[in-house]
């Protein structure tokens, strides 16, 4: 062994290639799992107790967002404007209850009682049904 020796090259097979296995599809629909009630696990005692707090605690010159809100629907009403308080009223709940739905925030907690509260101190007036059903004030 005086010298290098000669190796042969390698035969010239062709390449093995394997592909990756496929892992089965995954279809959702096979999982059972139950839907969340919403309505009902967002109870939370003591955000509701905080939201209600801070929803009637005066901020501004002794308002509160109830006091506010009610504040506002009273002006439209003595103005002369009762079906579009009660229409503003409706729609004010209906987006606090959607923004409270989706998000489920303190902070939308607020707001959502601080509408229900604002309604419930302006608007069930015996004067503001009367005039939005017959047109006559008192």
């Amino acid at each position: 062994m005086t010298g290098p020796q000669y190796i042969p090259p390698p035969p010239n097979y062709p390449p093995t290639y394997t592909p990756p296995p496929t892992p089965a599809p995954h279809h959702p629909a096979a999982e059972h799992t139950e839907p969340k009630n919403r309505w009902l696990t967002g109870i939370r005692p003591v955000w509701n107790l905080t939201a209600v707090g801070a929803a009637l605690a005066p901020l501004y010159e002794g308002y509160s967002l109830a006091t506010g809100a009610g504040t506002l629907l009273t002006d439209m009403v003595n103005t002369g404007h009762p079906s579009g308080a009660w229409t503003l009223d409706i729609a004010v709940l209906a987006t606090t209850a959607y923004i409270n739905h989706t998000r489920d925030t303190w902070v939308s907690r607020v707001l959502l009682f601080a509408a229900i509260a604002g309604s419930i101190l302006t608007l069930p007036w015996l004067n503001t049904v009367l005039r939005l059903m017959t047109g006559a004030t008192t």
